[in-house]
């Protein structure tokens, strides 16, 4: 075995990847599908450390949400930030939590002490980013089907709020406090909107990385289970 050979097997090994698979000799990256945007802060550290712990590298595709999920389950990648849901696991296949975020309401300002769980928002219209999981979590807590509006993005579901269209427009963030929470660059604009973040969360999500359930990068999931698994502590330092 020549030395060329012998590095591009090496690199297969080292990737956890079958001997033979297409692109290891050009040492392939794993497409990994983020959403809208590229990661920052503590999501950016994260996918650095994993990355290092699991021996993987990361070709980062900032994708709308609903197309990354359909892609990732036609086999073409991992996504990182999706809870687990009935719906999804019938396409998907998840790693272990790596960390939980937090869904929030955005309501017209006055409203948000009426409003603080989901039994709250029953036979109202709500607003969500298209590809969303709130509905499902609607129908987990019992509730029934939720009578959702999609939008393009957070940000044009809570226009859709501010103009009257939903009860309220529900969003995901890392922090359960609502200072922290209410900071967010994103929702910096909410009073000169006319709207106000609820006092309280209205439920976790733990998020996970996930391949489809036929996907070629399953081993990627196989690879980074073992890291989460025993990582709580550093994931958790991370995300500060």
């Amino acid at each position: 075995m020549g030395p060329t050979a012998w590095m591009h097997r090496r690199h297969a090994l080292l990737l956890g990847l079958p001997l033979g698979w297409p692109g290891v000799a050009r040492a392939a990256a794993v497409p990994l599908f983020v959403g809208d945007g590229s990661p920052v802060g503590p999501a950016r550290r994260m996918l650095a450390w994993v990355s290092a712990q699991a021996a993987l590298t990361w070709d980062i595709h900032p994708t709308p949400w609903l197309r990354a999920q359909r892609l990732t389950a036609a086999g073409q990648g991992v996504m990182f930030g999706l809870g687990r849901t009935p719906e999804r696991e019938r396409l998907l296949r998840f790693s272990l939590p790596v960390w939980v975020n937090h869904t929030w309401a955005v309501v017209r300002e006055g409203e948000q002490h009426h409003v603080q769980r989901y039994a709250d928002l029953k036979s109202e219209w709500v607003c969500w980013a298209r590809g969303s999981s709130y509905g499902e979590l609607f129908e987990q807590a019992g509730l029934g089907r939720m009578r959702g509006v999609e939008s393009n993005d957070d940000d044009s579901a809570m226009r859709m709020a501010a103009a009257g269209r939903c009860r309220a427009a529900l969003v995901t963030f890392e922090s359960d406090q609502p200072e922290r929470t209410a900071a967010h660059p994103a929702l910096q604009s909410l009073k000169e909107r006319g709207l106000a973040l609820v006092p309280t969360p209205m439920t976790p999500s733990p998020l996970h990385f996930a391949c489809g359930l036929q996907s070629p990068w399953g081993w990627v999931i196989d690879r980074l289970d073992p890291v989460l698994g025993r990582s709580r502590t550093e994931l958790d330092r991370l995300r500060q």
